[in-house]
């Protein structure tokens, strides 16, 4: 592995520019780098507490991005029913083979904490990859427990849809992992900031194994995230391939590395199979040559995040993100957060005896650092009174009850 320069605030500065405009597919210089706000469609809304306690307020929103040609693609949303006043916001993305409904309860969770929280299909995920994700229907009147069951039964012909994109994208030179997911990220983060009730300094994004990987990615590339939570996502692909310990991420999209290997011709999937496959869906992110301007590995990327608020978490015993690898990469933040003077913005979790898992602790661990970031629980300094959708009549309540507080 070639060492890792240590990285200064010009540098950092110059890398997140460069993903940035990867991840836009423009050149530094083109207006595209910062599009647009998407056009948003309110597609349906409902008022519950699908998952226990009190109802929090929801959304399916269709966005589509500038340019089009990246294609549109649906959101969850759900926020606080009656608060009023500008609110943080938390972007929450799955892992492979999930989709944006098996999210749902943890976005209703963070609502009630007092949070636009949101999630979205990854591409060739959920609904993005069968009609209805093989429903009859995804409509929020249906939003449940009842419907992840029904989801789980059709994840196998999702992830085969999933598989056979990969295998395009390596033939095809299509980035198709990690990067395209966080293109949508950034378009995601382009429409809360045209929300009249986001409070645009105080979006935070969050994911798990792939989402996680898009998450550090993303918080790298886009300074207008707060705070990052990446989950048993964050690791070293040079790392793991330089040292033979890419076979269980490979074994989590198999099909397009034995596909690649066939095109190669080679009897099986090695060190040059997986090495051709990052290059091409996913361009940069095994790279770890700070000489080179598109080299996106965590050693490199992660430090891009400071000074902002960074939380890594990771099982012990991780086979897809060898804790090796995770913690070069943690080191290398660390420099930089130290050179910033913000070394207490920067934290690491690591669960003992944990493989490749969320955990009910990182979650946990997750919302503290919400908690403690977003300083959740404030008041809200300003209120605004017309909030998509939000009657008057709460508005004043809450307005009411926010001057009666410090007298009680």
């Amino acid at each position: 592995m070639p060492p890792v320069a240590k990285s200064t605030r010009s540098a950092r500065s110059s890398r997140s520019r460069a993903l940035l405009a990867t991840l836009r597919g423009c050149d530094e210089e083109s207006g595209l780098l910062h599009p647009p706000a998407p056009q948003s469609q309110l597609l349906e809304r409902r008022e519950a507490g699908i998952f226990g306690g009190e109802s929090v307020l929801w959304e399916r929103r269709r966005l589509t991005p500038v340019p089009e040609s990246q294609g549109g693609f649906n959101l969850l949303i759900a926020r606080p029913r009656s608060m009023a006043g500008k609110m943080p916001a938390v972007l929450v993305m799955h892992p492979t083979g999930k989709c944006k409904e098996f999210m749902a309860s943890r976005l209703e969770r963070l609502a009630k904490k007092g949070l636009i929280a949101v999630a979205f299909d990854a591409p060739w995920h959920g609904e993005r990859a069968i009609p209805e994700a093989g429903l009859r229907s995804l409509s929020l009147q249906n939003l449940g427990p009842e419907l992840l069951k029904e989801l789980g039964k059709h994840e196998a012909v999702r992830l085969n849809v999933y598989f056979e994109a990969l295998v395009r994208g390596f033939r095809t030179g299509s980035d198709r992992f990690v990067m395209d997911i966080s293109r949508d990220a950034l378009t995601v983060v382009d429409y809360l900031c045209s929300r009249p009730d986001t409070l645009q300094e105080r979006i935070s994004a969050t994911g798990v194994s792939l989402g996680g990987m898009a998450c550090w990615l993303l918080a790298a590339a886009d300074a207008r995230i707060f705070s990052a939570m990446p989950a048993i996502g964050v690791q070293s692909f040079n790392h793991s391939l330089v040292n033979g310990l890419w076979g269980a991420r490979v074994d989590s999209i198999r099909p397009a590395f034995e596909a690649a290997a066939a095109d190669m011709k080679k009897a099986a999937v090695d060190d040059d199979v997986v090495a051709a496959v990052w290059a091409r869906l996913a361009p940069g992110i095994a790279e770890v040559d700070s000489s080179k301007k598109l080299a996106f590995d965590a050693p490199l990327t992660l430090p891009c995040i400071a000074p902002r608020h960074l939380l890594i978490l990771n099982g012990e015993k991780d086979p897809r993100c060898p804790l090796e690898g995770v913690h070069q990469s943690f080191a290398a933040a660390r420099e930089a957060y130290d050179e910033e003077g913000q070394l207490d913005r920067l934290q690491i979790f690591v669960e003992k005896d944990v493989e490749h898992a969320m955990t009910e602790k990182m979650w946990q661990k997750i919302e503290e650092f919400l908690e403690a970031t977003l300083q959740l629980g404030l008041p809200a300094p300003k209120l605004y009174p017309q909030l998509c959708g939000i009657s008057l009549h709460n508005v004043v309540c809450a307005d009411f009850w926010r001057r009666l507080l410090p007298c009680c």
